[in-house]
């Protein structure tokens, strides 16, 4: 308990880093400085995603094949490989000056080690080592921190921050996480195509949902940034951040019920709806509450965060209200969803939505700016609460006998 606890204080540390960077950005570069940082974010998202190829969900599962985690670091290391040579010939084809494809690079060489040191997480998860995970993302995060704020004060530079970024990974990577390695420098055995086939079968599935719903996320920011402006972007992005730590806190908070959730799902399918729709309603309460806040005090939050210049975007903030409560619950009713094991129906509804927001995205933030890629992304995110919700419904008439 002690362990799952600090797991939960450590994605915290880990959504407050990322917070602290947009606002020490924002206050000391500026809005083209943060919407082109977004923009690296939303760049590499999807790459970084299907490098990553859910390995993190897949090894703990994998009892069909028992293959030793070097094989799966191996795998790994090709996808990643793939990472760098696909970001990097995107940042050949981008529409950037010299000095932003230097800050672009640096970051893709950030997440590459990155996507390195998740792999030893994959690892510590499946031999249920989560005080490694937890003590892991504290001290990156503090590390990340202090050298980060040194970087923009000191150099005020953008292409600074992101070696600070780059620099505090691999030191985290070299100097702690591959003290908790599980997998040998140079494993005794090979990778051959037929296990790579096998493992590239088995977790494809689960990749395309990841990426998909990155693309979900990050297609009203390419839509910003092309149709509008990268300022525009920036704006767009300082104000999802508090959105983005909203997922990130309910995601761990999630961490903590999944395990009891998923023991009475086994039990008894009725005390595990029950005991879902108690989380839902004690989550209805806290939104409540923060949305009477966002509603007497959202701009003055906003300029409190971000400075003078976020004055006027009342209506941005209100449309945040809107969204925070589709992205709780859609947060949840995933969860429900990966209790029951229902993940078919997840990567169609993904496929959905990714389709509903391209074409919402085309037809009103190319017209409506700012405020209508909040109106895109509320749209999206309650398309795919809906149809979360109707497979659970399902799943309610046709599983459980009432």
């Amino acid at each position: 308990m002690q362990s799952r606890m600090m797991n939960i204080v450590g994605t915290i540390f880990i959504a407050l880093n990322q917070w602290l960077q947009v606002i020490l950005i924002t206050r000391l570069l500026g809005l083209y400085e943060v919407g082109l940082y977004s923009y690296f974010l939303a760049l590499t998202a999807p790459l970084v995603l299907f490098a990553r190829f859910s390995l993190s969900r897949l090894v703990p599962t994998q009892t069909k094949l028992s293959y030793d985690y070097a094989i799966f670091r191996q795998f790994r290391d090709i996808t990643n490989y793939g990472f760098i040579v696909t970001a990097v010939a995107a940042m050949i084809f981008i529409d950037l000056n010299f000095y932003e494809s230097m800050c672009l690079f640096v970051f893709i060489l950030f997440k590459y080690y990155e996507n390195k040191e998740e792999f030893i997480y994959t690892e510590n998860i499946s031999e249920s080592r989560i005080s490694f995970l937890a003590s892991s993302k504290i001290y990156k995060s503090i590390l990340t921190m202090i050298l980060f704020t040194i970087a923009i004060v000191i150099f005020d530079s953008l292409l600074m921050a992101m070696v600070s970024l780059f620099i505090s990974q691999v030191l985290i990577y070299y100097f702690y996480g591959l003290k908790f390695t599980y997998s040998p420098g140079k494993p005794v055995v090979r990778l051959n195509s037929g296990d790579f086939k096998k493992i590239f079968a088995l977790g494809i599935g689960l990749s395309l949902v990841e990426v998909l719903a990155s693309l979900v996320s990050n297609v009203p920011r390419y839509m910003l940034e092309y149709f509008h402006s990268v300022e525009i972007l920036g704006i767009f992005a300082t104000i999802m951040y508090f959105a983005l730590i909203t997922n990130n806190i309910v995601f761990a908070l999630n961490e903590g019920f999944i395990a009891g959730l998923a023991q009475q799902a086994r039990q008894n399918i009725r005390l595990f709806y029950k005991s879902f729709f108690k989380i839902c309603g004690v989550f209805l309460g806290l939104i409540a509450v923060g949305e009477v806040v966002l509603i007497l005090f959202g701009n003055d939050i906003l300029v409190l965060v971000y400075g003078e210049e976020f004055m006027g975007y009342q209506l941005e903030m209100l449309l945040l209200g809107v969204l925070l409560f589709f992205v709780v619950y859609t947060k949840l009713f995933e969860m429900a969803l990966n209790v029951l094991n229902l993940y078919t129906p997840q990567v169609v509804m993904q496929t959905i939505t990714f389709i509903a927001t391209i074409v919402l995205s085309a037809a009103v933030i190319i017209p409506y700016g700012l405020p209508g890629a909040f109106i895109v992304t509320i749209s999206t995110y309650g398309l795919l609460m809906l149809g979360q919700m109707v497979i659970l419904l399902h799943h309610w008439k046709y599983k459980v006998s009432i």
